[in-house]
């Protein structure tokens, strides 16, 4: 279902691996999150657009669309 699929993402935290975000319908400490490795330039708060490139059980990994 997710896979290929564009979302929005508001980032909750980032660290030297990457960010660590959330989709519109994803509430924070309950559901999933998005991980957009190597987006070490996005801040808390802000918020990106992304593709979805893979998903397990809780969590969907993403690739930033806008640099």
């Amino acid at each position: 279902g997710w896979i290929g699929r564009e979302i929005d993402v508001l980032i909750d935290e980032v660290d030297g691996d990457g960010a660590i975000g959330r989709s519109y319908a994803d509430a924070p400490e309950i559901d999933g999150a998005v991980i957009l490795e190597g987006e070490t330039c996005l801040r808390p708060g802000d918020m990106t657009r992304a593709r979805v490139s893979g998903a397990d059980e809780y969590d969907l990994w993403a690739e930033r669309l806008e640099k």
